[in-house]
């Protein structure tokens, strides 16, 4: 039960990471119009990249109780997450083949598998 605990949070913590590291790619993206760097865009741009590290950090204490210590399986997990927010909030996964929405969905699969039995290595 304690395992599952960690790991609802885990999902939760890091989901709320990538959501907020997702919208703050989405305004790094519009922070130049026209040769200028929008200021107001740059600032919700990096307000939101300070509270998705912020999360992303709380995220790895419940990483590291389920045993993944790997910098880079840490990094995958919250990684997938991001990219799926980014196509979510820019609108881009609307015009996903299903093809394409179906690799998301293994290639999702696998990290949590990655990430799964590295831990019990």
């Amino acid at each position: 039960m304690k395992s599952a605990l960690v790991i609802g949070a885990l999902v939760l913590v890091t989901a709320l990471s990538a959501y907020f590291d997702a919208r703050g790619f989405v305004y790094a993206a519009q922070t130049w119009r026209d040769g200028a760097l929008v200021p107001g865009t740059v600032f919700l741009a990096l307000i939101n990249f300070i509270g998705g590290i912020a999360l992303y950090i709380g995220s790895i204490g419940f990483q590291q109780r389920l045993g993944v210590e790997s910098a880079t399986m840490q990094t995958i997990f919250w990684f997938g997450m991001t990219v799926v927010g980014i196509a979510i909030m820019d609108g881009t996964i609307g015009q996903w083949s299903m093809t394409q929405r179906a690799v998301g969905v293994a290639v999702t699969a696998g990290i949590g598998w990655l990430m799964v039995s590295a831990a019990h290595q």
